[in-house]
């Protein structure tokens, strides 16, 4: 049966990624080209160190932007029709597997932890040849023990959790990502530009019911705005963004 390990640039996919591999197996990373630089490097640094290559794939070629291009911004993601997830990961991945090897069988790793039993008990491949399996929750790995691992390591990833994944995903909540843009303000600007664009589309979707990104911005930007330290923040909801 084919394995394919699914590597999100995060610490807990990786190491799973470093126990599980061995030589023909295919380490799968889906990028929404919204990541943080520095998930970029540890994912090179990954490769250097582990010797493990990692297949790197996106949506038609271009991530986030050619979904909602292609959407003609007329949807853009929210908590409640998360497309990003859909387009950018799961059908991403499954297209690249079957175009690659067909609709066989395939072993199919997903970097869940002991203490996210919820994700493991709530995840579906909706795909009758992908059997998912769960090697950190199996084995009892929990988020403290992954960060111990990689306080070992010679490298490891330079960014505090929360902004891991899409940089300003609506997932993290308006407060986190009020607090992230205090500090990296420049980060804003690809998601503005999507809510902008759909309003010259006519559709009006923003990422949030009753808030734009470019209001966020504002507020992080305010005299009166005291944000946490990032390290300290985590996401108001859980992520299943994974493939």
């Amino acid at each position: 049966m084919k394995k394919i390990i699914n590597f999100s640039g995060g610490k807990t996919s990786a190491l799973m990624a470093i126990q599980n591999y061995n030589e023909g197996d295919t380490v799968l990373f889906t990028d929404t080209m919204r990541e943080h630089p520095m998930t970029y490097k540890f994912i090179d640094d990954f490769e250097k160190y582990e010797n493990i290559p990692v297949t790197r794939i996106t949506y038609d070629g271009g991530g986030f932007d050619a979904m909602l291009s292609k959407k003609g911004y007329r949807q853009i993601p929210n908590r409640v029709k998360r497309i990003c997830t859909l387009e950018l990961k799961i059908r991403t991945a499954k297209r690249y597997v079957r175009k690659q090897w067909g609709k066989q069988d395939y072993e199919w790793l997903v970097g869940f932890r002991a203490d996210e039993e919820r994700r493991v008990k709530g995840y579906n491949s909706y795909v009758a040849y992908i059997h998912p399996r769960f090697p950190l929750y199996d084995a009892g790995i929990t988020k403290e023990m992954v960060n111990e691992y990689w306080s070992n390591k010679p490298y490891t990833l330079e960014i505090p959790p929360i902004l891991g994944n899409c940089t300003l995903c609506f997932l993290k909540g308006k407060n986190a990502i009020i607090s992230i843009l205090r500090d990296f303000p420049e980060l804003a600007n690809d998601w503005i530009k999507d809510e902008e664009m759909s309003a010259k589309s006519g559709a009006n979707r923003t990422y949030f019911q009753d808030t734009t990104y470019k209001q966020l911005l504002q507020i992080a930007q305010s005299d009166l705005f005291k944000g946490q330290d990032l390290k300290d923040i985590n996401p108001a909801f859980n992520c299943s963004c994974t493939s």
